[in-house]
């Protein structure tokens, strides 16, 4: 210790830091006998007591501690293994990058160096890198870690302890899954949906592999998504969620008459493993009353906050609670109750072989959300549960830890799980792909949490808890952890590994040889539908190819033999009625064009063109159509490609090949009449988009997939010879003229050509007599080239929430007008009559919801005004747009006063939705605005038709989450119905909603509201009943007040978040707010149970003061600001002052998808 004085007068010492006074003497400090092996082996808490027993000032023990730490790097005794040595660092190894190379070496070091005198201080790279090499392979063991997908390391850790259960590993191999590995015959599919198949397999791969393994078909056998890979859930849960699964794969337990018997539980390989019994009962000693109920259980949750150890949570957890005073037990016989004190409590009657133990290490504060704790909690090597389960045998009570499961973190929220497994008889760590071995303390101290000290000698709160304990019965600890052999794994899944490895193997060889080789892709008509640039390109980017259609080929090889001999094999298609056509430069422009057939003369190379991969297209009698000229003898041959140009659908089809057998130049008109009965036959295929989207605006959901739409559907290509009745029969039917015009090779349309060459386009229109001209947004290919060039992308939605159903994805010219995408749409929907029926809504990007203004047609004029953003910024276009069909036509909207609302019925839900017009030149008045509302209610009810105009989806879907009776409902739309027009202005209101607030209000007391506008198309206009006063309390002494539902966020500058529907009340000065509480509980037609939690709060602005119970309700309100504040039509609205229910959302109120483990299979 005399040198470490030194080295902190000498190299540490700072006068500013630290005063030089409370140095300790160097008498006191000669008495410390301690040597650089003793200091170097000590913890950072022993450090800090040997510095209290040397006298040290406190304040002194970061300068001592970096000292101690600069003497053991320098002279450790290399105890612990390797890490380095330096006094100068080289370049290198500053670093960053380089993880053992910190410029303050470890606390423990290896000095061999120094005491072989083998070197004077400086390590030179090569040592260095050397010294790693070795240390990584000491360090290696013989088990596989899993690789981490993104946040799985919670599942890694429970798969590593389940695994290294032998009896958990046998029972997996057990279970039949051969019909699930003869479905996955293809080595290039690793999707499964059986969970046992997948566990086995990953099993085999941890058991007879040599490097991490994935985890990622497993994962898909859960039914997850890449994404959810990237959620971190709670190990415990998905513990309790995949034995659960297995358990019910394999029949589940059953209970008999007399409750759960072990034979039950053993009869099941899951149960028999890790289920036991708890039994919850109930005793009332005076009168001799003794209740149980049994219940089974996976794992056992001990609390850690407030206990010290295993065994004072185990107390806590059997802890028996004593029932009484206003908890007392009710009994009742022979219909009379009566209420005795009584014990109530937990005990367990059955223990499983092993017992898993989840640590609640997080909990709940009102203020921060869920924490952490971190306090110091001990477990223990074995445990002796006797005194819990007396009536069980010894052997049956006592366990030996096998894992433990640790979570790394400050927070619930995020962390890292790894674990420590006892295997081979020793510990080691499992933390992902890497498996070390680990020491006593590593598995113990390291987790029991509470504080430490850092390397500055402060105490910080130790993060890397335990979380979860895995103990397995002594007695059976052999049985349970005994060697697994390699007879024991099912041999189809041995096999079916061996075969993908193998096949790996295959792909590096040929990675290898890859120079060598060329890959040929044959593809058929039907795909070019699907893609079009097969036409122009040998390879499409991102164009997938099955292995049973791809061809691996020498360069060097005679292509045609090549080619005809695998497309005889994989396709069935004979040799002889083969033609192979591939992609090859055409024309004095040398554009890439699908023209060319594969001869006898071609090399692969040839056809390849210097690429590595090319698509060949395979044609014959049976895909494609074919035309003979001038006899049978063929010299010849030339591909014909069809498309068609339908204007209704601004789409052009490609719809087939023709292939002409020639000994000469083949003149157009020769072959005309042929190649048009074909293109007529496949025009009547074309599939009518507007099938698939018809009533979309009345069903609200979509009727197909975004896909389907997309994607044509054309008839089958039947070989002229064989469907010649059919053809003559589409002829027969159809008598409108077809045009033809051909593609050159510049992109132009040319409507005649003398001759034909092979890889010509031919662009085929029909003409539609009888159809709207306004219809047509391009008469003929050539204006659709404008359409082309000007495309964007966007996708049209209906505007009903919460779905928004797609109508259609597509690209659509950005100079479209309105009109011509209002005929769009009614088009697709079939309207087309009623287009002027149809309006659109932006898409707003910071809410990602339709804007709540409805944008005029003026104002957004075509298709990239309406995809801006609502407020000009910075940011592309958007890809969304919404719309609606409406009562009414757009012209008529916009020309006029629109009111769409809702009607609220007395328990401020809605009952209906409706819309009214009033003549723009008419002042809105309460009298002419509700005359017109209720005319508009009884014309309905009247008509008795509720269409989704009267009743929208979203209403649906409101009373769908808050059910009324059907009878209230009625009687409710029968009082608004028989009001009198006249009269209705003294009895209703119009109320302006927005994000659950209050805006303004509309009625006889407030009838200013519009003197200067109309109506503001926002998020929500209802029609209700005025409030009414409380009877028998005078008017002066209750005032109406404004109530919203609200959650407080208290990480946002405004921490109010409203929500619901809000709603006016009367408030009596002299009431109590209990008793305003179960007023409002009645008004929402609420049992008063379902209101107790919620919280009443005064709220302005951001002030948020809890109402007292035992303070009247007016002094309350006024005391907090005056009563103007709790009027509406405040300028502006959030100035408002209310009265909060707090209280979570009804919506939000079931768990996300992201807060619980679910496995979908």
């Amino acid at each position: 210790m005399l040198q470490v004085l030194g080295i902190v007068k000498h190299i540490f010492w700072n006068d500013a830091m630290y005063d030089r006074s409370l140095l300790p003497s160097e008498a006191s400090m000669e008495k410390c006998h301690l040597t650089w092996s003793d200091l170097a082996a000590m913890t950072g808490r022993n450090r800090v007591a040997l510095l209290a027993e040397c006298g040290i000032h406190h304040s002194l023990n970061p300068v001592f501690m970096r000292a101690i730490h600069h003497v053991t790097s320098r002279s450790g005794s290399g105890c612990e293994g390797f890490q380095i040595v330096h006094t100068r660092l080289s370049a290198r190894l500053w670093s960053p990058s380089l993880r053992r190379t910190s410029l303050l070496a470890p606390t423990v070091v290896n000095s061999d160096i120094f005491v072989d005198g083998k070197a004077e201080g400086i390590i030179s790279d090569e040592t260095v890198s050397s010294n790693a090499v070795n240390e990584h392979k000491r360090r290696r063991t013989k088990y596989n870690g899993l690789l981490n997908q993104g946040a799985t390391c919670y599942l890694n850790s429970l798969l590593q302890t389940l695994f290294h259960i032998s009896e958990f590993r046998l029972a997996i191999y057990q279970i039949p899954t051969a019909e699930e590995a003869e479905e996955k015959n293809d080595v290039n599919i690793k999707a499964t949906k059986s969970i046992p198949y997948a566990l086995q397999r990953l099993f085999c791969h941890l058991q007879t592999g040599s490097e991490a393994a994935d985890t990622t078909e497993l994962t898909e056998s859960f039914g997850w998504s890449s994404s959810d890979s990237f959620v971190q859930h709670d190990v415990h849960e998905l513990t309790c969620e995949l034995l659960d699964k297995l358990e019910n794969k394999l029949g589940g337990v059953r209970k008999s008459d007399n409750g759960f018997t072990v034979e039950e539980i053993a009869s099941n390989a899951i149960s028999r493993l890790f289920v036991g019994i708890l039994e919850s009962f109930v005793r009332v000693g005076e009168v001799g009353y003794y209740g149980a109920k049994e219940q089974l259980f996976y794992d056992i949750q001990l609390v850690v906050k407030n206990t010290t150890d295993i065994y004072a949570s185990l107390d806590k957890f059997f802890q028996v609670e004593v029932l009484d005073g206003k908890n007392k037990y009710c009994l009742e016989h022979d219909g009379q109750k009566t209420y005795h004190c009584a014990e109530k409590g937990v005990r367990l009657k059955l223990t499983p072989p092993i017992l898993i133990l989840h640590l609640t290490r997080f909990d709940y504060d009102p203020q921060k959300g869920e924490t952490k704790v971190l306090s110091r909690w001990v477990y223990y090597h074995t445990l002796d549960l006797s005194k819990y389960v007396p009536h069980a045998s010894l052997d049956e009570v006592h366990y030996t830890l096998c894992s433990v499961l640790v979570h790394s973190g400050s927070n619930a929220g995020f962390g890292h799980y790894f674990c420590f497994i006892w295997c081979s008889d020793a510990w080691y760590r499992f933390n992902d792909g890497v498996v070390s071995q680990a020491s006593l303390r590593d598995v113990f101290e390291t987790n029991f949490g509470g504080s430490r000290i850092n390397y500055w000698g402060s105490q910080v709160p130790s993060i890397a808890n335990a979380y979860m304990l895995v103990y397995i019965r002594t007695s059976q600890l052999k049985q349970m952890l005994r060697p697994v052999e390699l007879k024991d794994v099912p041999l189809h899944v041995a096999q079916q590994l061996e075969r993908e490895r193998e096949e790996r193997e295959k792909r590096l060889r040929e990675k290898a040889e890859d120079h060598l080789y060329g890959r040929i892709h044959f593809i058929e008509p039907h795909d070019i539908v699907a893609k079009n640039e097969f036409l122009s390109c040998r390879r499409p980017a991102g164009a997938q190819f099955p292995s049973q259609r791809t061809l691996r080929v020498l360069l060097s090889s005679e292509a045609l033999p090549a080619f005809n001999s695998f497309v005889d094999d994989k396709l069935g298609v004979r040799s002889s009625e083969q033609t192979l056509w591939y992609v090859a430069s055409k024309g004095v422009r040398n554009r890439f064009s699908l023209h060319r057939r594969v001869s006898g003369r071609l090399a692969v190379s040839d056809v390849l063109g210097g690429d590595k991969e090319c698509c060949v297209l395979v044609v014959n009698a049976a895909n494609a159509h074919c035309i003979e000229v001038d006899g049978d003898e063929e010299l010849e041959h030339d591909l014909i490609h069809h498309k068609v140009y339908t204007p209704m659908q601004l789409k052009v089809h490609f719809v087939g090949c023709t292939v002409i057998s020639r000994k000469k130049r083949v003149e157009f008109s020769d072959v005309f009449e042929k190649m048009e009965s074909f293109v007529r036959s496949a025009i009547a295929g074309i599939a009518d988009d507007v099938a698939k989207t018809r009533d979309h605006h009345l069903t609200g959901v979509c009727l197909k997939s975004v896909e389907e739409v997309r994607t044509p559907t054309v008839a089958p290509f039947l070989p002229l010879s064989l469907g010649g009745s059919r053809y003559d029969r589409d002829i027969n039917k159809s008598v409108n003229k077809l045009t033809v015009l051909v593609e050159d090779e510049q992109g132009k349309f040319l409507s005649s050509q003398q001759y034909l060459q092979s890889g010509d386009t031919l662009i085929w229109q029909e003409e539609t007599p009888g159809v709207d001209a306004r219809n047509i947004f391009y008469s003929d290919i050539v204006s659709f080239q404008h359409f082309l060039r000007r495309r964007i992308p966007v996708e049209i939605k209906l505007n009903s929430p919460p779905s928004y159903p797609t109508l259609v994805d597509a690209q659509l010219a950005d100079d479209m007008t309105y009109e011509q995408l209002q005929r769009y749409v009614a088009r697709l929907i079939g309207q087309s009559d009623n287009y002027d029926r149809v309006r659109f809504t932006m898409y707003n990007p910071e809410t990602r919801l339709p804007y709540f203004m409805k944008g005029r047609r003026s104002d957004r004029s075509n298709l990239t005004r309406l995809l801006s953003p609502p407020v000009q910024r910075s940011i592309p276009l958007s890809k969304i747009l919404y719309y609606e069909y409406c009562k009414y036509t757009v012209t008529e909207i916009e020309a006029a006063h629109s009111l769409q609302f809702k009607l609220f019925g007395s328990c401020v839900r809605p009952i209906g939705e409706y819309w009214v017009l009033m003549p723009r030149e008419e002042q809105i008045t309460p009298k002419a605005l509700f005359g017109q509302c209720v005319k508009e209610i009884s014309d309905v009810r009247a008509t008795e038709s509720v269409n989704s105009l009267a009743v929208s989806q979203s209403v649906r879907s409101d009373r769908e989450k808050e059910p009324q009776t059907g009878e209230m409902t009625q009687s409710e739309l029968n009082y608004y119905a028989s009001l009198d027009p006249q009269e209705a202005w003294r009895t209703l209101r119009l109320v302006d909603v927005w994000c659950g607030r209050i805006y303004n209000v509309f009625d006889k007391d407030h009838a200013q509201t519009f003197n200067r506008s109309t109506f503001e198309e926002s998020a929500e206009y209802r029609i209700e009943e005025l409030p009414k006063p409380i009877d028998g309390v005078p008017p002066q002494n209750q005032s109406i007040i404004q109530v919203h539902h609200f959650t407080l966020l208290r990480n946002r500058a405004n921490p109010v978040d409203t929500h619901g529907n809000p709603f006016s009340i009367y408030i009596g000065h002299d009431e109590m707010a209990p008793s305003l509480l179960q007023r409002i509980a009645m008004k929402l037609g609420l049992s008063e149970a379902a209101v107790v939690d919620w919280k009443m709060a005064l709220v302005k602005e951001d002030r948020v003061l809890e109402v007292l119970p035992t303070v009247a309700m007016g002094k309350q309100l006024f005391d907090f600001c005056d009563e103007h504040h709790y009027q509406p039509n405040k300028q502006p609205p959030t100035k408002m002052a209310f009265l909060g229910l707090e209280h979570a959302p009804l919506s939000k109120r079931c768990a996300r998808k992201e807060d619980k483990v679910v496995i979908h299979n």
